[in-house]
């Protein structure tokens, strides 16, 4: 990918040399060329920053962007552009996402923009380019709302064996901590603490879990409309590996289905399975 990252499709010639004076203008804004960065404007051209300011005329971007280059010496910037529409004879405009990185990529900032270029003289020049704010990501706190219904205490039971579930917020709020213990007979035998979180690597929500025995896994979460779908891999004491795929459907505040699928262990493949998990009542006061 170049620094502008295009989506043509199938552009016109017109079209295309807009794309290639977009390309100029980061790679003049990577060299740190203010001059050549107010000469793609024409004459009478502004900017307006995400703050509202407006610089017109060559003179007042070359000076904004000459100021710039001494704050943030080495800055890089990145174009997604979204679209590119020639409206009429000698007249477009470029939609997409600046990315702005300083040199030693602590300080980085993203802008929405909208350049409208005119055609003079055979050559494509900014007549107008707008940055506006881009739309905030949402926290990692946020990203895990649609599974704060977990929180609290659950049980599973069957005749064989009791798992308990203990769901809470960590601290900072980022993560669902929850901590699993299976007893048979009555007598605990396995412990398992998980935590589940925003993978920004991966853009998706992700869990990791560790057992008392030494096992661990990891998992992605996928919304769908009647639940999630985990995608799970673990690794066994003995280690040997194993996956599964687990898709979990709320029936109602207290109660949710777990249902197992594609299990594997090694070499073996295990059977599915249905568990009903239900919320277990506070308990009583005295």
């Amino acid at each position: 990918m170049t620094a502008a990252q295009e989506k043509p499709g199938n552009p016109t010639p017109a079209e295309q040399a807009v794309r290639q004076m977009s390309q100029r203008l980061v790679e003049a804004y990577n060299d740190g060329q203010a001059q050549a960065i107010a000469s793609a404007f024409l004459p009478e051209g502004e900017a307006v920053d995400e703050e509202g300011n407006v610089y017109r005329g060559r003179d007042q971007v070359a000076q904004i962007f000459t100021k710039f280059f001494e704050k943030f010496p080495g800055v890089k910037m990145t174009l997604d552009v979204a679209s590119v529409r020639v409206l009429g004879s000698g007249l477009a405009v470029e939609d997409g996402t600046r990315k702005v990185v300083t040199q030693d990529g602590k300080g980085q900032a993203t802008n929405r923009y909208t350049v409208m270029y005119v055609q003079r003289d055979g050559q494509w020049l900014v007549a107008s380019a707008r940055e506006s704010a881009a739309d905030k990501e949402p926290a990692p706190h946020e990203r895990l709302l649609p599974l704060a219904w977990l929180a609290g205490d659950w049980v599973d039971e069957n005749a064989e064996s009791v798992v308990l579930m203990n769901c809470r917020w960590s601290e900072d709020g980022n993560f669902l901590l929850m901590d699993y213990t299976v007893k048979i007979q009555g007598r605990p035998t396995m412990k398992t603490s998980q935590r589940i979180g925003w993978d920004p690597l991966h853009q998706r929500l992700r869990s990791w879990a560790f057992d008392s025995d030494g096992g661990y896994g990891d998992a992605h979460w996928t919304a769908i409309d009647t639940g999630w779908v985990v995608k799970s891999s673990a690794v066994l004491p003995d280690g040997q590996t194993g996956s599964a795929t687990l898709f979990i459907e709320p029936v109602d505040k207290d109660k949710f289905v777990m249902r197992g699928f594609d299990r594997i262990l090694g070499d073996t493949t295990k059977d599915d399975y249905e568990v009903t998990i239900v919320r277990r009542p506070p308990p009583p006061s005295n």
